[in-house]
């Protein structure tokens, strides 16, 4: 994709949060992942984005000027990687792709447990907007 567009993309990660602080019914199913124990919700306690490459605009979503945020849902493995990632809330199916995309790529420092890193399901925004 060419980089002297016009349009640029703007990306919120800032907003990382553990998924089971939005829903608490979740919370219970979801105590492994892979067979390693879910890092316990402790306030303020999130994985930390280390790398975070923008997602590319899609075509058709440039074309319609279409502008917003899709909401993931993530697991970030005790590795720092993601997995498991699902739309919370869809913006198109393209950019919605794009967000996938990208954020599997991203990594992050692992939360630690007892010393030790563990997994923990996070929820993601991730923004398109045209400038």
């Amino acid at each position: 994709m060419r980089r002297g567009w016009a349009a640029a993309i703007a990306i919120t990660a800032g907003m990382i949060l553990p998924t089971a602080a939005f829903c608490q019914e979740n919370a219970a199913k979801e105590d492994t992942y892979e067979g390693e124990a879910m890092c316990r919700l402790r306030r303020g306690v999130f994985p930390h984005p280390v790398y975070r490459p923008e997602p590319e605009y899609d075509n058709q979503a440039r074309k319609k000027k279409i502008q917003g945020t899709v909401f993931l849902s993530t697991v970030i493995t005790k590795e720092g990687r993601t997995a498991d990632i699902k739309v919370v809330k869809t913006l198109t199916p393209g950019l919605d792709q794009q967000a996938i995309k990208a954020v599997s790529r991203w990594r992050f420092e692992p939360v630690t447990q007892d010393g030790q890193p563990c997994p923990m399901r996070v929820q993601v925004e991730v923004s398109f907007h045209l400038y």
